[in-house]
């Protein structure tokens, strides 16, 4: 996989292109602010990178998508990501399309069809990207499925890492494990044929386990089989299946089986009609009738209290009007036409009526009216009183039958219980009877000797693939692979009379990191001095690594990007050289890049972003993509308007 262009889309639509030559060193020179570092993390954005990493401000503020055309050799891939607001997360929203005629879609046509997933599935099966072996602590593997994303570490230097002497490859303080544990798979140190072994490993494996379970088990069955069978036996006499006198002496183990699960038959049988009692639905019906009587006997019994209260306030209230009665009954004594002007005594004429004689006759007329009120009231009283002592009466009655039904279901239900436990012992005891029989079927010799022979055989395979899937020896392919890749970078190193090359110049996969090797010690990279060192041996390592990967056609993508490699060289953001030995150098730099990719014949394409620029020499201007001292930058200044801003 090689970039063909870098596309950029402007918040309008505007459109900004580009493009690079496949299989060659590409340069884009320029000064200071013109996006020339950014450039690396818009292409690993458009790759699926998890996080925005793209230049806050300018870039961000006025790209609406970014997008790749990527060369697969007999594929090309049109792949954009949609920009993202300040402060923003990366987008999900991707658009991928195949791109045989190189075009440029206008942004109208950027209509999203993918996601980050997606567009990683998609480009991984295209290189070929497959599965590996993870190494774990019981000296087994363990299947992995990769993304092309962990090859893609070795095609990035950025400008504070190409001149790092702590890290070595791309983002290697987040990402040094999956260095160490893809690192083998990309040398091509596990293969698929290896991968297939390690399957087939744990399949036999797991048989073998099974196996070995089948002999153990037959073995017991073997060893505590008249056991078994005589626990089988004194289960079956306790649940009443069998009487110790029913079996014949000396009866083999199938004719005891078999009078065993004839009583089983039978108790089953029983128990499932016994167990049938349509009456065990009435418990709970009859309980709910017998709470609602109770509850009603008890509002009865409140509203008699009630009764009788009210029927003992009345009988004091008749008292009372009685007394009354009795004292203006002498009222009665007058004649019913006495004049009322004539002493009822000596019958002289009363200049005055005595008006109390009148109202006491009234009196006693409204007494006797109340009295009869009062007693009609009692009589309607004692009426209900005596329905509603009946009515207690019959529920106390009703609550009594209620009572016992419950007690006799209850009982029932006892019962019932008792076989239904009962009929769960015959169950168990059945289970056991089957397992026995299986376990019994496979108590022969012929079954032991089959399973012997595939014990065997089983253990003759496993010996064989271990052998051949061995991770001591996996990790010795590996060391070899880095072995061939530290000779190349030996002698490239010892070509530009490098320090350190006295030395073997290889890579330990624990750090990981590059050392070199010499009779007296092992020389870490984070003790290699100098700047021009830390750049060089960056270069050297990945350009070793890309065409081991190019030869050995590994699943790597064939693009490098390096940024700023002439940073040691030329610290001033004009690109002003301060001594001629430094000029050299980088023009040394850049001459080894040429021929080393020369060299690959298409296979590898390198981009460097710098502020380098050597008019004067041929082969670096006709390497010289772009040159923005001349004008010219990732976003165009017109695209600065701020009515675009988002």
């Amino acid at each position: 996989m090689q970039i063909q262009s870098v596309v950029l889309y402007s918040l309008d639509g505007r459109i900004n292109e580009i493009p690079f030559d496949l299989g060659r060193v590409n340069i884009l020179t320029g000064p200071s602010g013109r996006g020339k570092s950014a450039l690396l993390s818009v292409v690993d954005y458009c790759l699926g990178a998890s996080r925005f990493e793209v230049p806050a401000g300018v870039i961000s503020n006025s790209v609406s998508w970014f997008a790749l055309k990527l060369d697969f050799g007999t594929e090309r891939l049109f792949v954009a990501r949609r920009g993202v607001p300040v402060r923003r997360t990366a987008s999900n929203e991707f658009f991928v399309r195949p791109n045989p005629d190189h075009e440029t879609p206008p942004i109208s046509d950027l209509k999203p069809n993918a996601r980050r997933d997606d567009l990683i599935e998609k480009i991984g099966s295209l290189l070929g990207v497959g599965v590996t072996l993870l190494p774990r602590a019981d000296g087994t593997a363990e299947r992995q499925k990769l993304t092309f994303r962990s090859g893609l570490i070795y095609s990035f230097q950025k400008q504070n890492e190409i001149a790092n002497p702590d890290l070595f490859f791309h983002r290697q303080s987040e990402l040094a494990q999956t260095i160490r544990e893809t690192l083998p798979y990309y040398l091509g140190a596990i293969s698929p044929v290896i991968i297939e072994k390690q399957a087939e490993l744990r399949n036999k494996r797991k048989r073998l386990r099974e196996v070995e379970r089948g002999l153990e088990r037959s073995v017991s069955v073997g060893a505590n089989r008249d056991t078994e069978l005589l626990s089988i036996v004194a289960e079956s006499t306790r649940l009443g299946l069998i009487t110790p006198t029913g079996i014949p002496a000396r009866s083999s183990a199938a004719q005891i089986l078999e009078s065993v699960s004839l009583g089983l038959q039978a108790t089953l049988f029983a128990d499932s009609q016994s167990t049938d009692d349509p009456e065990l639905d009435l418990l709970k019906q009859i309980n709910t009738e017998l709470l609602n009587k109770t509850r009603e006997r008890s509002d009865i019994k409140k509203e008699i209290e009630a009764l009788e209260s009210f029927d003992n306030d009345q009988n004091v209230v008749d008292r009372a009007l009685n007394e009354q009665r009795r004292r203006l009954t002498a009222l009665h004594l007058l004649a019913g036409d006495h004049d009322s002007k004539q002493c009822p005594v000596c019958e002289s004429r009363l200049e005055n009526v005595t008006p109390a004689v009148a109202e006491m006759k009234h009196s006693l007329e409204a007494l006797n009216v109340e009295l009869a009120m009062v007693s009609s009231d009692r009589i309607d009283v004692r009426e209900q009183l005596s329905k509603r002592r009946a009515e207690v009466i019959n529920l106390t009655s009703e609550i009594a039958s209620l009572r016992r039904e419950v007690q006799r279901l209850k009982e029932e239900e006892a019962s019932i219980k008792s076989l239904l436990e009962q009929k769960h012992e015959v169950a168990r005891l059945s289970g056991m009877i089957d397992m026995f029989r299986r376990l019994i079927s496979t108590d022969d010799d012929e079954s032991r000797v089959a399973l012997a022979l595939e014990k065997a055989a089983l253990v003759t395979d496993i010996e064989e693939l271990e052998s051949e899937t061995n991770l001591s020896d996996l990790r010795a392919k590996t060391a070899t692979f880095l072995g061939g890749i530290g000779q190349q970078i030996t002698h490239w190193a010892r070509e530009q009379h490098l320090e350190y090359a006295n030395g073997f110049l290889t890579f330990d996969l624990r750090g990981p990191r590059l050392v070199s090797e010499t009779a007296d010690e092992t020389i870490p990279f984070s003790r290699f001095g100098s700047g021009r060192n830390w750049v060089w041996y960056h270069l050297l390592g990945h350009l070793a690594l890309h065409e081991w990967f190019a030869s050995n056609k590994r699943p790597v993508p064939n693009f490098l990007i390096l940024d700023q490699p002439s940073q040691v060289y030329f610290p001033s953001a004009n690109g002003e050289r301060e001594e001629d030995n430094d000029w050299m150098e980088v023009r040394k730099i850049y001459e080894w890049l040429f021929d080393v990719v020369e060299k690959l014949d298409g296979q590898m394409q390198i981009i460097v972003t710098d502020h380098a620029k050597f008019e004067n020499d041929p082969r670096f201007t006709d390497h010289l993509k772009h040159d923005w001292w001349e004008g010219g930058s990732l976003v165009p200044q017109d695209w600065l308007d701020p009515n675009l801003q988002p």
